[in-house]
């Protein structure tokens, strides 16, 4: 049971990569390779396949201190698709900032999540 909840979290970890690193496919370095271009498309896919992973992640840790900032992480990842599903009936730049301050948020709570797991 510990093997399979670690190899969630690098599971995690690698899909909030690539997540995060979108953006990077339209700088000029990602468009010379295609094998790069292809491999930041799917941001969407990745995000919902972190949220079901990281929900097995917290399936599988069991009742740990670190569960309720694990949550919260979890939750902002939850609002963060929630809000994407919604992109169509928003103007442009309305989601997109809204999409920016979810991620960064995301990123901080889930340091806030390893440093309160990692710590205690």
């Amino acid at each position: 049971m510990i093997i399979l909840n670690l190899i969630m979290i690098f599971i995690s970890f690698a899909l909030l990569l690539l997540c995060m690193l979108a953006p990077l496919r339209k700088s000029a370095a990602v468009q010379k390779r295609p094998s790069l271009k292809m491999l930041f498309k799917p941001h969407g896919i990745y995000g919902l396949l972190l949220l079901i992973v990281s929900f097995l992640h917290g399936i599988l840790s069991g009742n740990k201190p670190a569960m309720m900032t694990g949550k919260a992480a979890w939750l902002c990842l939850l609002i963060l698709l929630v809000l994407s599903l919604f992109r169509k009936r928003m103007r442009t730049a309305v989601w997109l900032k809204l999409h920016r301050i979810f991620s960064v948020l995301l990123c901080v709570l889930i340091a806030v999540h390893v440093l309160h797991a990692v710590l205690l």
